[in-house]
């Protein structure tokens, strides 16, 4: 007994990052393994149009949630989480049938505003991945929400999987077996999710209809304009927040796409490939295990100051370990690993890397604006970001730079932002443990308000 006792308590103690850092390991980690044999399949202007179909995508799958992924992590019942997931699965839809008759309509332009000719034939590429981000999303915030990390280490392995398959053996098809392997792994990703989390949902549902009175007649429609409307803020605001926070993202790849051509493009694509591809990793799994942890401490009403210091100092010691990774042995890699004609990509990570550091102490942490309540604050933000970090691009660009130059005034764009996003984080994490600590005698069960 005593042996099967402490089997248990050491599965307990296993870190829920590092299990949720394995599944994304196995995923994302098969993904930077098979990047020679990409780089050697497709050319830059393929990574070049991959590039503006992730950046397009995103933003447009960010807005389509309409920010039902941020409420449901602080949604006080489960009834009220399937009403949100319902609610932006359907907006998903919608905005998804627009995309394509969009992209439709102007595949040509498209096709020749970024010297893509790929994207012309491939337009209906536009609509299934905005649809595919959006879903994985909201599956993700649900699971998160439930802090079930094995389901989110499966969902990271089955989706990287899943990608990189469809990269290799759809080479043969020429550019759409690039260009589709980001749709294919998010719904590869959701498909993973869905059996564990339908199950539970199903489960809740049963539970809260055997516990609810015989008396009481309410309609679905009423009970779901109920929960809209109690997580109003989210769905106003934080849509146009989640929209500015991918254009701040992905924006840059597209204006340089624009002013540079596809070929300059893929070369910053391929760094953004390598080192966003490890900071993702990790940001993502922090994220999705703080983001749990984060909403449960938000509907209770504890404070999270100490989480986040202890989050920050770790992640903060990773990044500069990165760094100076990349610094010392970027150009000579890239060379190696990727081809004698990918040494600028490495140049290019020896000045991006001082943002990718920055990036990965703020991205996890920045959802608590929301969170506690700050979505004009995350609005004005993701605003002032997506000023700094297209406009270092336009600016330079503009004046007749060279892409050295513009890459290293979009770095140096990006620090500056996530620098300024970490004191607004601080500065709303202190007034919340004002609040807490001065309702910590308040009755149990009180109501927290919803924001």
């Amino acid at each position: 007994m005593r042996r099967i006792r402490t089997h248990r308590v050491t599965a307990r103690r296993l870190p829920a990052v590092a299990v949720i850092l394995s599944g994304t390991l196995i995923g994302q980690g098969t993904v930077i393994a098979v990047s020679p044999l990409l780089t050697r399949a497709y050319g830059p202007s393929d990574f070049g149009a991959l590039a503006v179909i992730t950046a397009l995508c995103s933003i447009l799958g960010a807005f389509a949630t309409t920010g039902t992924d941020r409420a449901l992590m602080v949604a006080p019942t489960d009834r009220a989480v399937r009403h949100l997931v319902l609610f932006g699965l359907m907006t998903s839809a919608v905005v998804a049938g627009a995309v394509g008759a969009a992209a439709w309509s102007f595949r040509n332009a498209l096709a020749a505003g970024f010297d893509a000719p790929s994207l012309a034939e491939l337009w209906w590429l536009f609509p299934l991945t905005t649809v595919a981000i959006s879903a994985f999303r909201i599956v993700s915030a649900t699971v998160a929400r439930r802090q079930r990390y094995t389901d989110l280490a499966t969902r990271n392995a089955v989706q990287g999987l899943a990608q990189t398959a469809w990269n290799l053996l759809a080479a043969p098809l020429g550019p759409v077996g690039l260009l589709a392997g980001l749709s294919v792994g998010r719904l590869a990703g959701v498909l993973g999710s869905l059996p564990g989390s339908r199950r539970r949902m199903l489960e809740a549902s049963a539970s809260a209809s055997a516990s609810a009175p015989a008396s009481v007649s309410v309609s679905r429609s009423d009970r779901m304009a109920a929960t809209l409307g109690a997580h109003r803020r989210f769905l106003l605001v934080t849509p146009w927040s989640a929209l500015l926070n991918v254009l701040g993202q992905q924006g840059p790849s597209v204006l340089i796409a624009l002013a540079l051509g596809s070929t300059s493009a893929g070369y910053v694509a391929l760094t953004m490939r390598v080192l966003g591809t490890p900071v993702g990793m990790l940001a993502d799994a922090v994220a999705q295990w703080s983001g749990g942890v984060f909403g449960r401490s938000v509907r209770s009403g504890t404070p999270v100051d100490r989480l986040l210091r202890r989050i920050v100092l770790r992640l903060a010691v990773a990044g500069a370990a990165g760094t100076l990774l990349v610094l010392v042995f970027a150009p000579t890699a890239f060379s190696v690993v990727f081809g004698s004609q990918w040494t600028l990509s490495g140049t290019y990570a020896q000045v991006l890397v001082p943002a990718f550091a920055v990036q990965v102490v703020a991205s996890p942490v920045t959802q608590l604006l929301s969170l506690l309540g700050r979505q004009l604050t995350q609005l004005w933000w993701d605003g002032g970001r997506l000023v700094l970090t297209s406009g270092s691009v336009l600016v330079t660009t503009a004046a007749g730079a060279s892409p050295g130059v513009t890459v290293a005034a979009l770095s140096a764009s990006m620090v500056v932002a996530y620098a300024v996003v970490l004191v607004l984080v601080r500065r709303a994490v202190r007034a919340h443990r004002i609040v807490a600590t001065s309702t910590v005698l308040a009755p149990p069960g009180t109501a927290l308000p919803v924001r």
